[in-house]
């Protein structure tokens, strides 16, 4: 996995610029160990995948920490402003369809199998 494309995507898909990123892209380099320790066999097809599976974690978790609290609304005159949770949901939806992508690469860590002795 490769920390400054999985950074390039966080970036991208937060919209933040490289100075307001900085003090997030710990997440980045938190998403790809989570999933270096799950990929069952290193394949350099799958590469691109895991780096934006990497980057989708990150982002996902940069938007739930900015997400956090109940909705609410401001207005002032004309001008209403709104914190939604669509965003969120929108951010965790990415998360898993990036996680699907790669998921032939990936070990199943959410199943569990086990014969059961009487």
């Amino acid at each position: 996995m490769n920390l400054p494309a999985i950074q390039e995507r966080f970036l991208c898909l937060s919209g933040l610029s490289p100075q307001e990123a900085q003090v997030w892209l710990g997440l980045c380099e938190e998403a790809m160990q989570e999933l270096s320790a799950q990929v069952l066999r290193e394949e350099e097809s799958a590469g691109a995948l895991l780096n934006a599976a990497a980057g989708a974690l990150a982002f996902y978790r940069y938007t739930v920490a900015q997400s956090s609290g109940v909705e609410s609304e401001v207005s002032a005159g004309e001008v209403r402003v709104t914190k939604s949770l669509a965003g969120m949901e929108a951010a965790r939806r990415l998360w898993q369809e990036a996680r699907r992508a790669v998921s032939p690469y990936l070990c199943d860590t959410e199943f569990y199998f086990k014969q059961v002795q009487s």
